[in-house]
């Protein structure tokens, strides 16, 4: 028997665009070294250059939005942010990665 959570396997969204039409443009635009990947039960998860992920998704407090976390190596949660739908992918993604800088920064 499968069990199929629904609210999570796909990447349709609540917001103007589907998660994974934002995600081929942070992989696109992803500093060198980053890897962008698809992960269940529906984020996508950046591994950067020093194993820290940021898990990035659909705001699952509001109807609309974004928000993402970043995990540590040894699993603790020491960084998160949010965002409303900015309408346009590249606005979505511009500030992804400027929310995230610090932690970009520190990988490097």
């Amino acid at each position: 028997m499968a069990i199929k959570l629904t609210a999570f396997d796909s990447g349709k969204s609540g917001n103007t665009f589907d998660i994974n039409q934002v995600m081929k443009e942070i992989a696109e635009t992803a500093p060198e070294g980053v890897k962008v990947n698809w992960e269940f039960p529906g984020y996508i998860s950046i591994i950067l250059t020093n194993g820290r992920e940021i898990a990035f998704g659909e705001s699952l407090e509001s109807k609309s939005g974004y928000s993402w976390n970043c995990y540590e190596l040894d699993g603790t949660n020491d960084a998160i942010g949010s965002f409303d739908d900015l309408k346009e992918i590249s606005a979505i993604v511009a500030k992804l990665w400027e929310q995230t800088a610090p932690l970009v920064g520190e990988a490097k």
